[in-house]
């Protein structure tokens, strides 16, 4: 299928967007300005330019997901979040730096002035709101918070930091005056707190109109459950075999409050939607008092975990744990649609009990050309299968063919991903045909 814009043009646009309020102060530029003073002046501009596009490049878009895949589209909205802070740290810099002696002796004086001024009092608020932004979304997995109180805290904080960095740039910006930079900036801030109001104020209303209600919730597998969903009105989630969904349980129509869950069905089975969610936090591990009939809300699709727009001659699936989810919905994906390809199956998991969906891998050999094999961490008595780790003897004999020829798709914890893409690199695929998606990072 064709997938439009690629994902190289995606950060052409972000970059260029970026950048353009430089084309504009440059047109005032006058020789023998203070380069100091410009390059304080150059590194805001940047930072809160960089700042307002993250509430585009936040990854709960389709456009983006699907186009370059939400471990690329987090990825980058974080690295670009440590970029906005360096600049921000620059602007202060810059604007201290003494070029004399006796200013040297002053700069303590200075800065307090400078965090202390009335009129800059938009931008320093800014300034440390951002700061607090960065180190508690890098620290976040180490923090004692809960996921929703964390997103909740997150947003509010980058739009007080945005807010006060777009006051500050338009009331006593240098350039303020500058009617093609004054343009940029509400243009900009139209788009970024209008992607904002549509993600929480709008969408809630449109869920509400594709609402899907629980058919049935079953522990599948030790602290995994698989639910069945159904549309309760409306048509059903039209989706790719691999993407995922940001879900509502049995709660209000809140964007804050939704949690990311791959799809485990295959789209052949709509209107069905079914999910595999393995408890490991507050949320999840709350499920299992989910009735059926409890209303539950889809936003999506979102990802790029699928075969559209992707060639193999073979097909290699690796999965671990949870990383299942997406996996099987592949597989029944093939199997609903006849698919002549080889395909090659590694599963691993910690005991037998958390091996979900086994039987069902073993009777698709019956209609597919796959090769399985599974691994757990601690195998019961007469175990035939892998014990450990995925090495790169079963990766390799992953692969039914050559290398690069074959499609890789791997899911499961960040190690193992990482690991086995280094196997499988290792056995000559190409980077390009080797798939995955990352959902935690730092």
């Amino acid at each position: 299928m064709n997938r439009g814009i690629h994902p190289v043009g995606l950060l052409v646009a972000y970059v260029l967007t970026g950048l353009l309020p430089l084309v504009f102060i440059a047109w005032q530029y006058h020789a023998g300005a203070s380069m100091l003073r410009e390059a304080a002046i150059a590194t805001g501009v940047l930072a809160l330019a960089l700042l307002l596009l993250q509430f585009v490049s936040s990854g709960r878009y389709e456009t983006l997901s699907r186009r370059a895949g939400i471990d690329r589209t987090m990825r980058f909205h974080q690295l670009a979040a440590r970029a906005v802070l360096v600049l921000a740290l620059l602007h202060v810099l810059f604007f201290l730096v003494p070029s004399d002696a006796d200013e040297l002796r002053e700069l303590p004086a200075k800065a307090v002035r400078m965090f202390t001024a009335p009129h800059l009092s938009s931008g320093v608020g800014a300034w440390v709101v951002l700061l607090v932004l960065v180190f508690i979304g890098i620290r976040r997995n180490r923090l004692p918070l809960r996921y929703e109180l964390w997103r909740g805290t997150h947003t509010l904080a980058a739009v007080l930091a945005a807010a006060g960095g777009f006051h500050h740039a338009l009331a006593i910006g240098a350039y303020s005056s500058n009617v093609w930079l004054a343009a940029y900036w509400w243009a900009l801030g139209a788009l970024a707190f209008g992607t904002l109001g549509y993600l929480y104020l709008v969408k809630p209303f449109l869920l509400v109109r594709t609402a899907h209600h629980v058919v049935s919730n079953e522990e599948i597998g030790h602290g995994i459950r698989e639910l069945v969903l159904r549309p309760a009105r409306g048509k059903p989630l039209a989706f790719e075999a691999g993407q995922f969904a940001w879900v509502l349980l049995d709660q209000p129509p809140v964007t804050l409050l939704d949690h990311p869950f791959s799809i485990s069905s295959a789209p052949e089975a709509l209107p069905e939607v079914r999910l595999l969610i393995k408890a490991r936090g507050d949320f999840t591990s709350r499920l299992h008092a989910l009735t059926p009939g409890a209303r539950a809300y889809l936003d999506g699709p979102h990802g790029n975990f699928t075969l559209g727009g992707r060639s193999g001659k073979t097909i290699a699936m690796i999965a671990g744990g949870i990383g299942i989810a997406p996996v099987i919905g592949l597989l029944r994906h093939l199997h609903a649609r006849g698919d002549p390809r080889p395909i090659g199956l590694l599963y691993g998991a910690r005991n037998t009990s958390q091996l979900v969906h086994a039987a069902e891998i073993r009777e698709a050999c019956a209609a597919l050309d796959l090769k399985y094999s599974f691994f757990v961490d601690e195998p019961p008595p007469r175990w035939d299968g892998g014990v450990g780790e995925l090495t790169k003897t079963a990766v390799r004999e992953a692969i039914r063919g050559e290398p690069a020829d074959c499609l890789c798709f791997l899911c499961g914890p960040t190690p193992m991903m990482l690991a086995c893409r280094e196997h499988l690199l290792a056995c000559g695929v190409p980077a390009e045909q080797i798939v995955f998606e990352r959902f935690d990072y730092d």
